[in-house]
């Protein structure tokens, strides 16, 4: 698993990380959408509400946070990897 061997130090943009800069964020909202449609639930679609209105709110200061951190390899990262899901653009690894 990669976070047992990464250095807490180090750039993660290998798995998950190469499509979206913040699964974190993404994967719950997938889980609410999905649980909500599967059960038919309007309490976890509207839960899903949630994910797509309160991330900005954590992801700009937190997408700073790593530009002073990491600096010109933050900056390589983020235009390469799409925010929320995507496809790499071209030179992803």
């Amino acid at each position: 698993m990669n976070w047992v061997t990464t250095p807490p130090d180090e750039l993660i943009i290998k798995g998950i990380h190469r499509y979206s800069r913040h699964p974190m964020y993404l994967t719950p909202f997938l889980v609410f959408i999905g649980v909500g449609i599967a059960s038919a639930s309007w309490i976890f679609l509207l839960c899903s509400i949630a994910f797509i209105v309160l991330p900005p709110f954590f992801v700009k200061p937190e997408e700073r946070f790593l530009l002073e951190k990491y600096g010109d390899s933050y900056r390589e990262y983020m235009n390469k990897t799409p925010r929320w899901v995507g496809i790499p653009k071209s030179g992803g690894k």
